[in-house]
């Protein structure tokens, strides 16, 4: 029963994720007019989502353990990393491309901002439904 309320919590991100990835293919032409590369967002977009969803379920596991601490470290550690592979794939793909798509990783730090916008809300709303424990 737990699982499933976990689960449903972290519908609205898979949710960003669809409609974010519909709508970069929908607006295609657009964004190629605005000199932005869509498979730099699509591939970022991806990313992103990947990390947010490991970066959730440490979150879950950390709200089922008794010490304190131990939220606050993954909350940190959460955070770390996922700065760390956004950095990495800056990195990748400015050493694997000629020519850096500014548009693009500004984009995908938008996108960065959404992610982490909606997991700390969901974070919040999860931890405001844990018994309190006098």
């Amino acid at each position: 029963m737990k699982n499933n309320v976990y689960r449903r919590a972290f519908l609205p991100v898979r949710i960003v994720f669809i409609i974010l990835v519909v709508l970069s293919f929908i607006s295609f032409s657009v964004l190629q007019r605005l000199n932005t590369d869509v498979m730099v967002l699509a591939i970022g977009n991806a990313i992103l989502y990947a990390v947010t969803a490991i970066s959730y379920w440490l979150h879950v596991k950390s709200l089922r353990s008794e010490n304190p601490h131990v939220f606050v470290r993954i909350v940190y550690s959460s955070l770390l990393v996922k700065m760390l592979v956004c950095l990495v794939a800056v990195l990748l793909y400015a050493k694997l491309t000629a020519v850096v798509n500014r548009n693009a990783i500004i984009g995908c730090f938008i996108l960065y901002i959404i992610y982490t916008f909606l997991e700390v809300r969901i974070l919040t709303q999860l931890t405001k439904k844990l018994p309190k424990n006098a």
